[in-house]
């Protein structure tokens, strides 16, 4: 007899357990991962604020300065590659952006990280330059594609309108932060 009451407090137990990792679990899907607040725990120890979404926009904010060329020109960064389909189909619209009449006050690139080629330029690079290589690294450690970087201050990781096929939001939605950087 004493032996089947021990099986049976094992047996409440480990349903009291299920149950107090089911809460916790529902909890953190609440709270971001217990980050109550906006905030994040890193690897290290240290607690920095969440990105917000940017008002209007699929980027995020930062919260990091403005980083400019030597010319004093924002950085507007597509990160993708050649065989991406997600990136392939945001391309064309990405590089169009050259064409706006605030081309020439940003420092436009889109690097295609498999072949270290920059298209926005006539030469074929083979290499995506040290500075450039550490702003993707730093907005993306994973190496997700496509990765896009305006100023710094704002990044996205993927497409925000393809689900719906929507290349005219995606381009308001460029002008959006590009203005924001301008401002």
């Amino acid at each position: 007899m004493e032996g089947k009451t021990i099986t049976i407090k094992k047996d409440m137990l480990w349903k009291a357990a299920a149950v107090l990792f089911a809460v916790l679990f529902i909890i953190s899907l609440f709270t971001h991962g217990f980050g109550i607040g906006g905030k994040a725990v890193t690897n290290t120890g240290e607690t920095v604020e969440e990105p917000k979404a940017l008002e209007g926009s699929t980027f995020l904010v930062t919260g990091d300065p403005v980083c400019k060329d030597a010319d004093g020109k924002p950085y507007v960064i597509l990160f993708s590659t050649t065989w991406c389909p997600h990136c392939v189909w945001i391309k064309d619209t990405f590089d169009s952006l050259a064409n706006e009449d605030f081309a020439d006050k940003i420092n436009l690139q889109h690097w295609e990280v498999d072949t270290g080629d920059n298209t926005l330029t006539p030469e074929v690079e083979t290499r995506v330059p040290a500075g450039i290589g550490a702003i993707y690294q730093k907005y993306n450690p994973q190496g997700s594609i496509p990765t896009f970087v305006f100023g710094c201050s704002y990044t996205r990781l993927g497409n925000g309108y393809e689900r719906q096929g929507d290349l005219n939001a995606e381009m308001k939605d460029f002008k959006l932060v590009i203005n924001k950087l301008l401002e």
